[in-house]
């Protein structure tokens, strides 16, 4: 590939500390890989460049580009924090696997949370300690829970690592933070690694960050990124560091301008969008080419009609690669089964599916037992509501017992036995009713909506979240008149298939990837931005913009008038 004038001067500029400012379709890893080959061209041995970047996966995929048999150390910082620390003699053993699974059970068990809580939490934990290290007074809005259950969790996580010895991978960065204290090991190392790379610069938490500034000073850094692509903040990544790496590294800026990736339609548009952020630098997206092309902002009734049209577009067959993009993993769910039912091959980005998530995995639960009577499946949601069902019985109802016999069994005064009558009796008309008229049902005459309630009151989830989920499970059983059915399509894995035209997956896990066409879908306030205000707005609109720029060709942004039988207003960042 031919560079142009603005790659040629960063990849060739004689300052040593350079931070490469890189819109879409740039060439950015182009430019970086160009810079090391030049690099060590120049005589620099391979043992002495360190290339980093944000991913496992990435750091193979780069090196496996670069090709070649002298290679420096492509990995991530944690990986080289790792490295070094087990060089010192330290033990290393992760939170990993099985230990992994045995502290998220734990906490799963003693506070009474779904599994995918103790999976926020987990993220918590990390965004708590980039908000402590940064000297933030306030972390609320980053947290998922209520401030005393996110204390008693990260409290068991803290107590079980001490107890087993392990580190997690924010503790490996922290603990070579803290040996970088030692001026005689860190010129060490400055001296075995002279020369830095650093790819999605952008990406960094501030741990990561301080690192470079301690392992790169008085040496040489050329990093490469693009702040209007910062789209983990919940990883505690900031574009703030774009911003003032002049300062922070005693550095220079260079800027790469032109989009080879889209047309020039597409490019203007994404520039429209991305100017009204604040937090970022003052440059140019310039496309390379010409060509206009078209852009459709729809508008359809719901959600259905938006599906219909984009069936109807990617059966046209026009283009080699297609891409449905949507803000939030829960969104994907529907639009596989809609394609199931269109006979339209896909693939996913993710194994993610919304039938594990808590509400499903409670109603499926629900369902099932209606449809065979087993009582093994009413005993898991026995108590959702709550219906002071003691563990005895459960026990009982999970090795198969009557239902009936182990409820109105033992010596339950008049009262419980009339509560449990009732509740058998409410039970009985389940196996008669279609899938979505028994979602309902679950809801509001079983009291499942009065459990969702309690438990956002005792976790400090979000009630509109899991009101949310239980819609979608409405809206997924009104596509099925048999329960049978149903219940079948929620086994079903999400589709891999390679060969597929069309992938569907969040914009957070097309990042880097590109496609003749795509599809943004549910467009409306609170799913994208789901935030409204300030630096977490800001935030919104670079992922809005990261799902604009994945398009080469032609781009679809869907903002259906109604979701869930609700009237959604459009986005704001569809202009």
């Amino acid at each position: 590939m031919e560079l142009d004038e603005y790659q040629k001067i960063a990849c060739r500029t004689e300052e040593n500390r350079v931070l490469v400012v890189a819109p879409p379709g740039s060439g950015k890893t182009t430019v970086l890989l160009e810079r090391l080959g030049l690099t060590m061209d120049s005589g620099v041995a391979p043992g002495r460049i360190l290339v980093l970047i944000f991913s496992k996966a990435a750091a193979e995929e780069l090196k496996a580009r670069f090709g070649g048999d002298r290679k420096p150390f492509f990995g991530t910082l944690h990986g080289f924090s790792y490295r070094i620390l087990r060089s010192l003699g330290t033990d290393v053993s992760l939170v990993y696997g099985k230990p992994e699974q045995e502290v998220k059970l734990l906490m799963q068990r003693s506070l009474n949370l779904a599994r995918e809580d103790i999976d926020s939490l987990m993220r918590d934990f990390s965004a708590y300690r980039m908000a402590l290290f940064k000297g933030a007074e306030s972390r609320k809005e980053a947290m998922a829970l209520r401030d005393d259950v996110f204390r008693k969790a990260m409290d068991l996580y803290e107590g079980f690592k001490k107890q087993r010895g392990l580190m997690d991978f924010d503790d490996l960065q922290t603990r070579f933070l803290s040996l970088l204290e030692d001026k005689e090991l860190t010129a060490r190392i400055r001296r075995t690694f002279t020369h830095i790379l650093v790819d999605e610069f952008q990406d960094l938490d501030p741990v990561q960050l301080q690192l470079l500034v301690r392992l790169s000073e008085g040496g040489n850094i050329f990093c490469v990124g693009d702040e209007d692509q910062c789209i983990y903040a919940f990883r505690g990544s900031d574009p703030s560091a774009m911003m003032d790496f002049e300062d922070r590294f005693n550095g220079r800026k260079l800027y790469l301008k032109y989009n080879y990736r889209s047309s020039r339609t597409i490019v203007d548009y994404a520039g429209e969008v991305i100017r009204f952020n604040r937090a970022r630098n003052d440059k140019e997206l310039l496309p390379d080419r010409k060509d206009l092309t078209r852009i459709r902002k729809v508008f359809p009734p719901s959600q259905e009609g938006m599906l219909s049209d984009i069936s109807a577009e990617v059966m046209k067959d026009i283009y080699g690669s297609y891409a449905v993009l949507y803000r939030t993993n829960e969104e994907g769910e529907r639009i596989r089964e809609h394609l199931r039912r269109e006979s339209i091959p896909f693939r996913c980005r993710d194994g993610y599916s919304f039938y594990r998530t808590m509400v499903a995995r409670d109603i499926l639960e629900y369902m099932r037992y209606a449809a065979s009577g087993d009582p093994r499946h009413f005993a898991r949601i026995a108590n959702k509501p709550y219906r002071y069902i003691p563990k005895d019985d459960l026990r009982r109802l999970a090795s198969g017992e009557d239902i009936k016999t182990v409820l109105l069994s033992g010596e339950k005064g008049d009262f419980a036995k009339g509560r449990m009558k009732e509740l058998i009796r409410d039970l009985k008309p389940m196996s008669k009713k279609s899938p979505k008229d028994l979602v309902r049902y679950i809801g509001k005459v079983l009291g499942y909506e009065d459990y969702l309630k309690d438990y956002s009151e005792r976790t400090g989830r979000d009630i509109e979240e899991l009101n949310g989920d239980l819609d979608e499970m409405l809206e997924l059983a009104g596509n099925h008149k048999v329960l049978a059915a149903f219940l079948e399509e929620s086994t079903k894995e999400p589709e891999s298939d390679p060969s597929a035209k069309l992938l569907l997956s969040t914009i957070h896990g097309v990042k880097g990837l590109e496609f003749d066409k795509v599809f943004l879908v549910n467009c409306v306030e609170g799913i994208m931005p789901q935030a409204v205000t300030g630096a977490d707005l800001e935030e919104e609109r670079r992922i809005f913009y990261v799902g604009i720029t994945r398009a080469r060709h032609e781009l679809d942004i869907y903002s259906p008038r109604t979701i869930h039988g609700k009237e959604r207003k459009r986005s704001r960042f569809v202009i």
